[in-house]
């Protein structure tokens, strides 16, 4: 949704663009301000000056749940207020139906009709079968459970004419209007004949989705649950399957019939692993992160570097992330961008960071606890008086006769006992 490319100008007055190309349509401009006049699939002239838009380029009006009609940047920021500015320019096809169009919506019709005429004969039966938003075109239909804005109604299937280039499916609303489905919640739909073939019998390794969770021997599942089918089941109360949750670790049995279960789609499987990955992600647990540092959506985090989880569950343009801080601002990464550090090695993390260190990071005049498995039994208290060239701290103690003595000793064999800025006989050494 960012700044459109390809737009062409066909027609100026007083050198002001009235009537432009983009994707194979005309556009012409609409009088009026673009919050008032503009709607979701126009095009808007950008006036607007700010440092993520480009004045006096061309973006595509859309309709963003909770908000409204606004434009997206580079990065699918959400720029509403750019509608202050700048002119509008709707598809001619939109108000004036060329001859293909009306052409196409009467063969439609007509095969509308020939479809109820030979349901009332009883010919066949015509139903609707979800399908992948991926494989949308135009012909097939969207519906929405529940209805972002009231020009639209829930449960309503609503024809696709044509799927834009960033493969979004445009419809008319209740009101006529184009209606972009940018950035909305719903579901695609095809129209089929109840004569063509069933599709496949489920089968071990597939994924299905609960629809009757009402079976004694699927305790703890709920409707709409993914399941992945693990095994056979013979003689378990009955059920054909034995089948495990996607998100979470539940074990159950099912029915093989679609009045318990029915095939699940790529994006139900998809949303589910995924829901399953951000789970263990939970607020406040401490992870690195592995890749993405340093660009956007993690600008200012570092690869390799620890971060608190805030949020483990942010809807953002781009689909479900988690949400990391640090001072600052937040970073968004996806679950296979971060290690989930085990609760010793944060609660570690945490006891250094309490003292503003990295852990392990001694300095002169530490008091510490050493073991130095060089000599036998040779272990005690001793303070960190320097360090050698590969970093390893010099510790200085006293040995079983009494003697000052120098041990090099690698970090992890010693534990902190004191900082230096713990010490009351260093106050105002320094």
């Amino acid at each position: 949704m960012a700044k459109l490319h390809g737009v062409k100008t066909l027609d100026m007055v007083n050198g002001e663009i009235t009537k432009v190309a983009y994707g194979g349509a005309e556009y012409e401009r609409v009088e009026g301000a673009p919050r008032i006049f503009g709607r979701a699939g126009d095009l808007l002239l950008n006036g607007y000056d700010h440092s993520d838009l480009e004045v006096n380029a061309f973006y595509k009006i859309v309709n963003k749940s909770g908000y409204g009609k606004t434009i997206y940047d580079e990065v699918e920021d959400s720029h509403g207020s750019a509608l202050i500015a700048g002119s509008v320019f709707r598809k001619v096809s939109a108000s004036q139906p060329s001859l293909e169009d009306r052409v196409n919506t009467n063969e439609k019709d007509i095969e509308s009709l020939k479809s109820d005429v030979a349901a009332l004969k009883g010919e066949a039966k015509t139903e609707y079968v979800r399908i992948n938003k991926s494989e949308a075109k135009a012909g097939d239909f969207v519906k929405f459970d529940e209805a972002p804005f009231e020009y639209l109604t829930a449960g309503k299937f609503y024809g696709i004419y044509r799927v834009d280039d960033c493969g979004d499916p445009i419809i008319y609303d209740d009101e006529g209007d184009d209606f972009d489905t940018h950035g909305e919640v719903f579901e695609v739909y095809r129209k089929v004949s109840a004569v063509e073939p069933k599709p496949e019998r489920l089968e071990v390794g597939d994924y299905a989705k609960v629809v009757n969770a009402t079976q004694s021997c699927m305790a703890g599942f709920s409707n709409g649950d993914i399941v992945e089918i693990i095994e056979n089941s013979y003689g378990e109360d009955d059920c054909d399957f034995r089948i495990k949750s996607v998100a979470g670790i539940k074990y159950g049995y099912t029915k093989k019939t679609p009045n318990y279960i029915v095939r699940a789609t790529d994006e139900e499987v998809a949303e589910a692993k995924d829901a399953e990955a951000r789970a263990k992600f939970k607020k406040g647990a401490k992870v690195r992160l592995k890749s993405g540092g340093g660009v956007y959506p993690l600008l200012g985090f570092e690869n390799g570097k620890v971060y608190s989880v805030c949020d483990n569950e942010v809807r953002r343009a781009d689909g479900k992330s988690i949400e990391i801080t640090q001072v600052g601002a937040p970073g968004y990464a996806t679950p296979d961008q971060l290690e989930l550090l085990p609760e010793e090695e944060a609660a570690e993390i945490e006891k250094w960071a309490a003292i503003g260190r990295e852990v392990s990071e001694y300095k002169r005049g530490d008091i510490v606890a050493y073991d130095d498995p060089v000599w036998f039994d040779n272990s005690g208290i001793g303070e960190i008086t320097g360090f050698e060239d590969d970093g390893n701290p010099e510790v200085e103690a006293i040995d079983h006769g009494g003697h000052k003595i120098s041990y090099f000793l690698k970090p992890e064999r010693l534990n902190l006992v004191t900082p230096v800025e713990a010490r009351f006989d260093r106050k105002g050494d320094e």
